[in-house]
C-alpha cells in the first residue's frame, strides 16, 4: 500500500487556483494516484486565505472545498461538511467557528467560550453553549 501524502494549505491553495500550473498539476497527479489527506486546521488556513487575500467569495469557496472530500481522505469528514454548511448559511461566523459547529452537531460535544457575539450567534443556530 502506498504511503499517504498529507497535503498543506499551499498545496490545496495551488490546486484550488491553479496559479502556479506545474505546482497546480503536481498536486492534481499526487491526489489523482496517491492517498491524500487534509486535515481541518489546513482547510480553515485554506479559506483563510482565500477570503483575505485572494476575496473570494464564501459560496465559492464552498464549492471549491467540498471535491475536496470526493478526491482526498478528509479528517473528520462529516465535521467538515457540517462546517461547510455553516460557512454559507451564517456569514458572521468564520470557518473556525464553522468547525466547532460542526463538531458540535456530529460529536454532541458542548462548546465552552467567553466571546460573547460568538455564543449569541451559536445560540441563533440552536446549538448550546
Amino acid at each position: 500500500m502506498d504511503k499517504s501524502i498529507l497535503l498543506d494549505a499551499n498545496a490545496v491553495l495551488r490546486y484550488l487556483l491553479d496559479d502556479v500550473h506545474d505546482q497546480h498539476q503536481t498536486v492534481k497527479e499526487a491526489i489523482e494516484s496517491k492517498n491524500c489527506v487534509c486535515i481541518l486546521s489546513t482547510i480553515q488556513e485554506v479559506v483563510y486565505v482565500l477570503e483575505n487575500y485572494y476575496h473570494v467569495p464564501r459560496k465559492a469557496i464552498a464549492n471549491a472545498l467540498l471535491p475536496l472530500k470526493d478526491l482526498t481522505e478528509i479528517e473528520d469528514e462529516d465535521v467538515f461538511v457540517s462546517a461547510l454548511r455553516y460557512y454559507l448559511e451564517t456569514p458572521k461566523i468564520d470557518f473556525a467557528d464553522c468547525i466547532m459547529c460542526g463538531y458540535r452537531t456530529n460529536r454532541d460535544i458542548d462548546i465552552l467560550t467567553f466571546d460573547k457575539k460568538l455564543e449569541k450567534k451559536l445560540n441563533s443556530l440552536k446549538l448550546h453553549v
